[in-house]
């Protein structure tokens, strides 16, 4: 995940970063939780929001994806909690080791600025489809985005990632088996017709 820095760079995040898995449903931290380090994303989703607030997503971090960032600026408290929605890989460098390999290296920091930037553009095209898309748009537009193959997401998962109820989700992913779209399964679904559910998340 570090090939965009020098090698003496790339080897010392290699050492501040530690290889971390995570159970589907485990929680990293909640709001106001105190700030120990920060996260990359190898394989998996973490979800960024309130639990106490349904549907409260604030972001989904997946492969390749930054969180945590309160560790970059010297907070001390947590803004927002961290679940994990699947099973997940992920990096983890302490914030001692962070500031170290900051202080060492000044290129870092442009390494991980480009990946906060990616969040951002990420949560300003969220916020673009929640007040231009409907709930099916929004919907039809992550199973495409989520890659071909099987997806290993519950409806309540899904929900949460494009900022719906539940019951809303499962009605249109039944009326999409339904027309031969999806193939519904036990927190898995797979996408049978990507041309049809493109068709669905075009906007008007």
């Amino acid at each position: 995940m570090f090939q965009e820095l020098g090698p003496k760079a790339r080897q010392a995040a290699a050492r501040a970063f530690r290889p971390l898995r995570v159970r589907r449903g485990s929680v990293l931290y909640r709001e106001g939780d105190e700030v120990e380090g920060l996260y990359l994303v190898r394989e998996g989703f973490i979800w960024l929001g309130d639990a106490r607030v349904e549907p409260a997503t604030l972001g989904v971090v997946g492969p390749g994806g930054l969180f945590g960032e309160e560790a970059l600026v010297g907070e001390r408290a947590r803004t927002l909690g961290a679940t994990a929605l699947t099973y997940a890989e992920l990096l983890f460098a302490p914030k001692e080791e962070l500031a170290a390999l900051l202080e060492a290296f000044p290129e870092a920091q442009g390494f991980f600025l480009k990946a906060l930037y990616a969040r951002l553009k990420a949560a300003e095209a969220r916020l673009w489809e929640a007040r231009h898309l409907s709930v099916a748009q929004r919907l039809a537009r992550l199973l495409l985005a989520l890659g071909p193959g099987e997806v290993g997401l519950s409806h309540q998962d899904l929900a949460r990632m494009v900022g719906a109820t539940r019951e809303t989700v499962t009605k249109l992913l039944g009326e999409w088996a339904l027309k031969g779209v999806v193939d519904l399964g036990y927190r898995r679904l797979q996408v049978l017709d990507p041309k049809a559910l493109a068709r669905l998340g075009e906007a008007l």
